[in-house]
């Protein structure tokens, strides 16, 4: 065998082992939108990996079946908010129409338009925060389904509860840490080129 050939089936078999073992830490890695919460717990030996993509999984087919819901409270407490506004005279119902009509980020183009002035859009989003529903953490009825179903003991999903974060809280990934893969730049480089032979 040619030397260059089995440098290239060396490299080619160490490139495959890499990505076993980064597939598998992101499995271990698994939770929703908490940069790894779950890791300790798995490193810890209180979950399996099994466990945690469970977690995951349930957690974000939970949140992604009441996002109607949220949608709907939120349209409706912004309509409260309008109406108020208007009946306060603080906008016309004109102006909350258009302010419903419009797209999100769309009240700045309502001001360039002159439809409404910027001292109305602080109003309008005073007014939206006031009315905004609270914030529910379905994390516990997603915990509740898989203790339920014999996926988690009751005492793991305690464990888990208190390793993910709290609601609303951002990840250390979402407050500024750096992903991996990234350097000073922000973004990687172009992907060196193949050293593998082609067939």
């Amino acid at each position: 065998m040619k030397k260059s050939t089995k440098a290239g089936l060396v490299l080619a078999t160490l490139a495959g082992t890499a990505v076993m073992m980064v597939s598998g830490a992101s499995v271990a890695s698994a939770a929703p939108g908490d940069g790894g919460a779950l890791r300790p717990l798995v490193s810890a030996g209180t979950i399996t990996s099994t466990q945690a993509k469970a977690v995951h999984d349930q957690m974000k087919a939970d949140r992604e079946a009441a996002k109607p819901e949220r949608e709907a409270a939120k349209a409706s407490a912004r309509a409260t908010a309008l109406r108020t506004l208007v009946s306060e005279g603080t906008i016309t119902q004109a102006q909350a129409d258009a302010v419903s009509a419009a797209e999100r980020g769309g009240m700045r183009d309502l001001v360039q338009a002159g439809t409404i002035t910027k001292a109305q859009v602080e109003a309008i989003k005073a007014e939206f925060e006031e009315y905004r529903p609270s914030k529910t953490d379905g994390r516990s009825a997603s915990l509740a389904k898989l203790v339920s179903n014999g996926t988690i003991t009751a005492s793991q999903s305690e464990a888990i509860a208190a390793a993910l974060p709290a609601p609303g809280s951002k990840s250390k990934q979402e407050n500024g840490e750096k992903k991996s893969g990234q350097g000073m730049q922000g973004a990687r480089g172009p992907a060196a080129p193949s050293t593998a032979p082609t067939a």
